[in-house]
């Protein structure tokens, strides 16, 4: 089987390409190859590639049996015209739209916990309509809604790592989180590609519900930092949010501040990590 897999070389790609490679053939676009090489371990299973944004044609031409999509950021960079419509929606039009003129088996699609058409939140509306135009193909497909997905690569610890370095104290909103462990999205991705599991959407989530207080404090103890986290109501930090849209490297965008409207936990509408593993681990072991 010959898998294409976009995002390889992200947090969770790198788990799930290196768990592959050790059984299939992977295709695999990326725009920095040295970077790759340092996080990939490539072998005769594993083929780099210019990464292009004609990327219907690239599919095409590769003609994978299997597509899993991971593109996605956190902030955009409207100098460089990255923006959530382009990352979101647009790259994953012209993977499905290759994808359905190959007509191939299964189409993976990295979403996130909260996704939603009517969202305030560019991220999340983006992520949505990405969604409905994966269902809408025909292709079959799996659609992982994952939370805060936890492990030693999570960007949360560099980013508290550097602003440990300025500031004596970290302002938490008010709100709750569900982390998953980095593990469990990793084998849940394998357990609907190996059992030909497909036509679902699912939300990962861990066992346990914390307030972003705890998450933040859990950040600071990985990095072995004693800083003081407050919590605060979520409107105390939109003034460091409309800032944070001219700062480049700004702790809080305004659209991050519109995405803590709502908690970031499961819903319990839809199929979730218990039901593709039979368990599920606690998102806060980094004993690996």
């Amino acid at each position: 089987m010959k898998i294409l897999i976009t995002g390889s070389t992200g947090f969770v790609g790198r788990y799930i390409a290196n768990e592959l490679s050790k059984k299939y053939s992977l295709i695999l676009p990326v725009r920095n190859f040295e970077k790759a090489k340092k996080v990939l371990n490539l072998n005769e299973n594993t083929k780099l590639i210019k990464f292009t944004e004609d990327l219907d044609k690239l599919v095409v031409k590769e003609n994978p049996d299997v597509i899993i999509n991971l593109l996605g950021i956190l902030k955009e960079d409207r100098e460089k015209n990255i923006t959530f419509e382009k990352v979101h929606y647009t790259f994953t039009e012209k993977l499905v739209n290759g994808a359905v003129k190959l007509d191939i088996k299964h189409f993976i699609q990295m979403s996130a916990l909260g996704a939603d058409i009517n969202s305030k939140s560019r991220y999340l509306k983006t992520k949505a309509a990405a969604e409905e135009y994966v269902k809408a193909s025909g292709l079959h497909y799996s659609i992982f809604r994952p939370s805060i997905i936890i492990g030693r690569e999570q960007l949360l610890f560099k980013e508290f790592k550097k602003f440990s370095k300025i500031t004596p104290f970290f302002f938490a909103p008010k709100g709750k989180v569900q982390p998953v462990h980095i593990f469990d999205v990793k084998d849940c991705f394998l357990k609907v590609l190996e059992h030909f599991i497909q036509n679902n959407t699912y939300e990962l989530c861990g066992t346990e519900v914390i307030t972003y207080k705890q998450l933040f404090e859990f950040a600071l103890k990985v990095i072995g930092e004693n800083k003081k986290v407050i919590e605060v109501p979520r409107i105390f930090l939109l003034p460091i949010a409309v800032v944070g849209e001219f700062i480049k490297d700004s702790p809080l965008t305004y659209d991050q501040w519109l995405m803590l409207e709502k908690d970031n936990i499961c819903s319990g509408k839809y199929q979730g990590v218990k039901s593709l593993l039979g368990n599920v681990r606690s998102a806060f072991d980094l004993n690996y």
